[in-house]
């Protein structure tokens, strides 16, 4: 983007030592100077307000981001600790959450799926919870979630999932290309708890 600035109509040979001059020069001048701080200030604050910063979170509110090489690269996590019932998953917050169940969980809510600039949804996004299950007898809910067949009877997005018996670490990815009105998930995986 060019900036706005110009000098052009700032006289820089005025005053002419030696000579009487005429104090409208000075003033000509001088509205010139403030005319171009003034647009200089609004540059550097629109430069200030919409600018990566490496001191502070930084929005890009939709905006693509091309060609980036990620070195020492990390995502959010959301640790919600010892849950049961429903789980919120707000990708305003995190899109990593880490949890251990106390009992069953019966739902799932998921807000704020990101968007691009214009506020369309063609974007694709993913949840990724890493649940332990705690002692127990658990389930989860995932109705409503479009599940892989190996999991479900491929009928609806209807499902509900056992965990086994023995207290282990799941990883369950969850997916949309359309801003979460359709939720797709991959099948867990599962870790030994203890190592």
């Amino acid at each position: 983007m060019a900036s706005s600035i110009s000098v052009a109509n700032i006289d820089a040979t005025y005053p002419v030592a030696g000579q009487d001059n005429d104090s409208q020069g000075f003033r000509d001048n001088f509205a010139q100077i403030k005319t171009q701080l003034t647009t200089a200030g609004s540059e550097i604050t629109s430069l200030q307000a919409n600018t990566a910063a490496t001191n502070a979170t930084t929005s890009f509110n939709g905006h693509d981001v091309g060609q980036a090489n990620l070195v020492d690269w990390s995502q959010k996590l959301n640790a919600l600790g010892s849950v049961s019932g429903g789980i919120t998953v707000n990708f305003n917050t995190a899109n990593v959450i880490s949890l251990t169940t106390s009992g069953n969980i019966t739902g799932w809510t998921f807000s704020n799926w990101p968007k691009e600039d214009d506020a369309s949804t063609n974007t694709y996004a993913q949840a990724t919870i890493i649940l332990t299950k705690g002692d127990g007898a658990h389930t989860i809910d995932l109705t409503g979630i479009k599940v892989p067949y190996s999991m479900g009877d491929g009928a609806d997005d209807s499902t509900t999932y056992t965990f086994p018996t023995r207290v282990s670490t799941f990883v369950f990815k969850f997916f949309s290309v359309d801003g979460g009105s359709n939720i797709y998930m991959t099948n867990p995986e599962e870790y030994d708890a203890s190592s």
